[in-house]
């Protein structure tokens, strides 16, 4: 037997994302978020927590710790015993130190002032024991029933908060954040494709496909499960830690579809529009072997032609109009394929010119819109 003749045990693992990690979907948003906010510098993958986003602002330096937490019964309530180490009853004693706050809380203590905040990410709820907790911590007020023990165990977990007033260990406790019903972590994928699609859609200088923007999540997500499974060593210099275990913005603009050029125009606030356009413009110059500096011009020619359509189309005659976009259609498609290149376009432009001068009976148009059009009817084509 040959291998195409026997059927396969099974083909998910060919086209699914279904095998990643929820903290691996979940760190692949956050370096999407790379994109957006310049003031992530990295996100480290699988090291002190499941992942750390650093932040550089102002020249200051602060981190942000999250843990995921996932559960497949999704009616399931995380109680005080599973985040803090807390029991309601006094059998046995607490135990703050291997709860999942506890040992997310010595992050503060060891990271002081640069640790920014420790969250805990799930995607089912919390119990209101848990939320009472945190709330006081983050007004600073006691009203849930825990929140003297919840100090008592802080201080005995952190010593150097011994001697500190309640106040205080309110303070250092509000570092903590729930990030409760987050369904990108669900083993469904839906949620998580929807919410990477459309940053990747955003960031894409070319419109996409859903199978091509689901196979660049695939490679995504494999850039983190890859920096997140690189050997880390005590003696590694801060250099090597960020080449093995941390995802960059040049990292993510080069899994994506779209040049640095573009991106940048985009991130200052440029039209995505007129940036997929020149991009098909510059792909199409490339393919029919036309010099890059004529790109700025043919840019223009097709601006010019959109504006003329857009005044004049209403002034005329439905089937000349037909007519007219047949013609331009006609070279348009010799263009594309490249059956006529630089030596013969101008001749056939200036041909296309008169006959739709004739049609017409208009003498305002020019070769350079008649160009134009030719070539906004290109971008049209390349990117429906």
């Amino acid at each position: 037997m040959k291998l195409h003749e026997v059927k396969a045990r099974e083909l998910n693992g060919r086209d699914t994302i279904h095998r990643f990690k929820a903290q691996f979907k979940a760190a692949s948003l956050e370096c999407l978020a790379l994109l957006e906010d310049s003031a992530i510098e990295r996100v480290f993958c699988d090291y002190h927590e499941d992942y750390v986003v650093k932040f550089v602002d102002g020249g200051e330096i602060y981190y942000r710790f999250v843990q995921v937490k996932t559960k497949t019964k999704q009616n399931h309530l995380y109680n005080i015993l599973e985040i803090f180490g807390i029991k309601k009853t006094k059998k046995n004693g607490h135990d703050l130190p291997n709860s999942f706050a506890g040992k997310m809380l010595l992050h503060v203590d060891n990271f002081g002032d640069t640790c920014h905040s420790l969250v805990i990410l799930t995607n089912i709820n919390f119990d209101d024991d848990v939320e009472g907790l945190v709330n006081d911590a983050q007004s600073g007020n006691v009203v849930s029933k825990h929140t003297a023990t919840l100090i008592t165990e802080t201080k005995k977990l952190v010593p150097s908060l011994a001697v500190k007033t309640d106040k205080e260990v309110l303070d250092f406790l509000s570092h903590l954040k729930l990030a409760p019903r987050q369904q990108i972590l669900n083993e469904d994928d839906d949620n998580f494709v929807s919410s990477a699609h459309s940053q990747i859609y955003k960031y894409s200088e070319i419109n996409l496909t859903p199978k091509e923007i689901r196979l660049l999540i695939i490679q995504l997500l494999s850039l983190i499960e890859s920096k997140s499974s690189e050997e880390i060593k005590d003696s590694m210099t801060e250099h090597m830690l960020n080449d093995k275990a941390s995802v960059t913005l040049d990292d993510m603009l080069d899994i994506l579809a779209i040049s640095r050029p573009a991106y940048y125009l985009l991130r200052n606030g440029g039209d995505p529009n007129a940036i997929k356009s020149v991009s098909i413009l510059q792909r199409v110059l490339r393919r029919n072997n036309y010099k890059e500096e004529t790109l700025n011009s043919f840019a223009t020619f097709k601006s010019q032609w959109e504006t003329w359509y857009r005044v004049n189309r209403h002034t005329i005659q439905e089937l000349k109009l037909l007519e007219l976009m047949d013609e331009i259609t006609s070279l348009t498609d010799n263009l594309a394929v490249g059956k006529i290149d630089m030596k013969t376009i101008t001749s056939a432009v200036v041909k296309l010119t008169t006959n739709l001068r004739t049609l017409l009976g208009r003498n305002d148009l020019t070769e350079e819109l008649v160009f134009g059009a030719v070539l906004s009817e290109i971008v049209k084509g390349e990117s429906s």
